[in-house]
């Protein structure tokens, strides 16, 4: 089956949410924040059905209660499930609340989340949060918080820890020479220009 990702921006932080998509169904990879993911999938008539985060951070999760509302399926890291219910998320430091919910399911490293065929693979990549993850796909690599084009996530908030943001780098640099890179914030990249140019590496 042909998946295809679309991006959509989301929010006053400027994060980014994607949309796996085989032209009915879709799976979203964070959520971001307001109605911009909803108003995409409404548009384009796709029928969201599952929800993966890459972290927990309130923009990426704001929109998760209303698409869970909408049946979709929320999951996220075992380590990071608290964020979506507590003030652990950090929206009380940027004035921003989210809705509390709890997710469908939660998943650690090494799991594989099977959606019509596409399927994600779970690489545990604390640093940015303790349960930060990306996703590695046939598709790309969705890597949320942990690596941007020309950066990294940081590693100064409630969790974050730099020693493991640097030992995480090297166990996703190491799961191919090169592949597409959607990150979460900013603009998209490949492994192999980031292992070339990125100046925190």
């Amino acid at each position: 089956m042909d998946f295809r990702v679309h991006r959509v921006y989301t929010g006053r932080i400027g994060s980014n949410a994607y949309l796996v998509s085989d032209g009915r169904r879709a799976a979203v990879i964070d959520a971001g924040m307001g109605n911009a993911v909803s108003e995409y999938a409404e548009k384009n008539n796709l029928t969201i059905e599952l929800c993966l985060l890459t972290h927990g951070h309130f923009d990426h999760i704001g929109a998760c209660a209303e698409l869970q509302r909408r049946g979709a399926r929320i999951g996220i890291s075992e380590k990071d499930a608290d964020k979506l219910y507590t003030e652990n998320n950090l929206g009380g430091e940027f004035g921003i609340v989210t809705e509390p919910l709890h997710a469908d399911f939660t998943f650690r490293d090494g799991d594989e989340i099977d959606f019509h065929g596409c399927k994600f693979r779970v690489l545990e990549t604390a640093g940015h949060s303790a349960g930060s993850v990306c996703f590695i796909t046939e598709l790309g690599i969705f890597s949320g918080d942990t690596l941007f084009c020309g950066g990294v996530g940081r590693t100064d908030f409630y969790d974050g820890d730099g020693a493991a943001l640097a030992a995480s780098l090297k166990r996703l640099f190491a799961v191919a020479d090169d592949a597409p890179v959607y990150t979460g914030h900013g603009l998209s990249t490949t492994l192999k220009r980031e292992k070339e140019t990125n100046p925190y590496l």
